[in-house]
């Protein structure tokens, strides 16, 4: 409802404010979803223990080794768990959108749709730039090569040997580079190639498959001084855990002769697996 004309409002009306923030959080959701691609790209499946409270704890097993038997000789026990990590669900940020009092009825889902639109963007790149911040820490901080680097096949296949030395799962690898990063793969042949991409470039972020691993570029990567870091890895490399997903409430500030639509979301991430995946420098920021 966009405006009080002066008239107690009919039914219809009162439906339609109270439909509209609702119509409104789902846009907000589905353009949030849709487009958090270094948030997305590592592990959400601790969100679903977050209903016990805002910290998930998690434990992290250790490899362990076998044993020969030796018949009528005790099993030797070890204990298989190390330090545990946790999730603490501590980012809390918002983003207010304001709609005119004069604002016609049949253009405020137009208005909403592009305000969606807007605090969605906002919301997501501060997510992304949250966990991207982790990605340096992967591997106990050691990032590979030197700032400002041209990324090369090379260095792709360097990192891919890093984690397989290191016993990670191939299966749903990925690697997160910046625009820089796809500029230098676009100039190395066999990344362009059809039969190595495996298909068209997908939205998303997403730049192809390469070495069975997806490509996704994005720009809410942390600066160096050069370039970013960018990351090889696998998802439970860092897991990230949305206890609010993005929602809007609708105030009507009629004091004000205005309304308001104020989305907010919160999250926690921290680091579960650092070996599980492998830091490097990009040439440009």
């Amino acid at each position: 409802m966009p405006y009080n004309d002066g008239s107690d409002p009919t039914l219809a009306e009162l439906i339609s404010r109270y439909f509209v923030p609702a119509q409104y959080s789902k846009d907000v959701l589905m353009h949030t979803k849709s487009n958090l691609v270094v948030a997305n790209a590592f592990t959400h499946r601790y969100e679903k223990d977050l209903v016990k409270g805002s910290v998930v704890y998690i434990p992290v097993m250790t490899e362990g080794s076998a044993t020969e038997v030796t018949p009528n000789t005790e099993a030797a026990v070890s204990d298989a768990s190390t330090t545990g990590t946790s999730i603490t669900v501590d980012k809390w940020y918002y983003h207010a959108v304001e709609i005119s009092p004069l604002m016609k009825k049949e253009q405020l889902a137009d208005y909403l749709a592009a305000g969606a639109q807007s605090s969605a963007y906002v919301i997501l790149k501060k997510i992304d730039t949250t966990v991207g911040a982790l990605i340096s820490t992967l591997t106990s901080s050691t990032v590979y090569g030197s700032d400002g680097q041209t990324f090369t096949d090379d260095i792709f296949i360097a990192l891919v040997e890093t984690l397989d030395t290191a016993d990670v799962p191939d299966e749903g690898r990925f690697l997160i580079g910046d625009p820089s990063t796809k500029a230098d793969m676009l100039k190395i042949d066999k990344f362009v190639r059809m039969d190595y991409i495996n298909g068209a470039p997908a939205t998303n972020g997403k730049f192809g498959k390469i070495y069975n691993a997806d490509v996704l570029i994005t720009n809410n990567l942390t600066a160096t001084t050069t370039g970013n870091y960018g990351c090889y890895s696998h998802p439970d490399a860092i897991g990230v855990a949305l206890q609010m997903n993005p929602k809007a409430k609708y105030w009507d500030l009629g004091y004000k002769f205005t309304q308001k639509v104020i989305t907010d979301s919160a999250w926690g991430m921290a680091v579960i697996r650092a070996t599980f995946g492998k830091a490097f420098y990009t040439r440009s920021s």
